[in-house]
């Protein structure tokens, strides 16, 4: 195992910026490759090499891409000038950190495979905060050598790896906490409308949710953005959208109902389409149940 091996990171996006943070913190080093280049400008400050294309990170030890979609995952491999295109070079492993679909992932471990590169899936549960302070977590899935190269990767990242599978499986994982989340954001949105309407304050009601056996870190954790209405994303409720679409096109492929999903879906759509949350955080969904519910909400904070 390479103790600390040089890093190819793919993608300076709002999670990629504070992780690239935290390899440059722990002394890795690390080359950067971003599709809009001034975007890794504070990373390149901070000590990180400028890459000019994906093709460049195979002069490094692994690479570990964070990019917004299968259609941009994909453009990561591309045959004319992807990762692969010169050649593996040094390149032993690639970790994909991306939220994708497992066909998208599938792919790119093919490809890979045939350049002679391993690929890890490994998807972080946590937004840039989370991440910030070192509590992410990973699920994680690839061969035994592929995990053990990315493990000080992922170590420096986070706080915990949970190993899933030898194969995609942890696209599928993410794929299905994020569903999980998706659909309690959804619920606790209209039960605080519910609650405000009959009288009992969001905060109020939302304290003793919290102090429950329902209570969990991501109630209490979106506790201030319900009752202050600070709504600055930390995911958007666009992204939180794709990865619902994401599950439903799993489900669709292996005959698997998923009616709470759909419905959830179909939320997160009309608080889009609508305006009333088009680029705002996830809880954004609280607006358009108010707007139902004939509630004008202000901020309690």
């Amino acid at each position: 195992m390479i103790a600390r091996p040089t890093v190819a990171w793919l993608g300076a996006g709002r999670m990629g910026v504070v992780m690239v943070e935290r390899l440059l913190d722990a002394g890795f080093e690390v080359g950067v490759w971003n599709r809009t280049p001034e975007r890794a400008d504070p990373l390149v400050e901070r000590g990180a090499a400028r890459l000019a294309t994906p093709a460049d990170a195979r002069s490094y030890d692994l690479a570990y891409s964070m990019v917004l979609d299968d259609g941009a995952l994909e453009r990561l491999h591309d045959p004319a000038d992807g990762l692969f295109s010169g050649g593996r070079g040094g390149l032993a492993t690639w970790v994909d950190g991306s939220t994708v679909s497992p066909a998208a992932a599938r792919r790119a471990a093919a490809d890979a495979s045939a350049a002679g590169v391993g690929f890890v899936a490994a998807p972080v549960s946590g937004n840039p905060g989370v991440v910030k302070a070192g509590r992410a977590i990973f699920a994680a899935s690839g061969t035994a050598e592929h995990l053990e190269r990315a493990e000080p990767v992922l170590a420096a990242l986070g706080r915990a790896t949970h190993v899933v599978g030898e194969g995609v499986e942890a696209d599928v994982v993410k794929l299905a906490t994020n569903g999980l989340l998706a659909i309690t954001m959804q619920a606790l949105a209209e039960l605080v409308v519910l609650g405000e309407k009959a009288g009992v304050p969001r905060d109020r009601l939302l304290a003793f949710i919290n102090d429950s056996a329902v209570g969990s870190p991501f109630s209490s954790y979106k506790t201030p953005a319900l009752v202050d209405l600070d709504l600055t994303p930390t995911f958007t409720v666009e992204g939180q959208r794709k990865d619902l679409r994401l599950a439903l096109g799993l489900g669709a492929e292996l005959e698997v109902p998923l009616p709470v999903v759909s419905t959830t879906e179909v939320a997160f759509s009309r608080t889009i389409s609508s305006g009333i949350g088009a680029g705002l955080d996830l809880a954004a969904v609280v607006l358009t149940a108010a707007k139902d519910a004939g509630l004008v909400l202000e901020p309690r904070g």
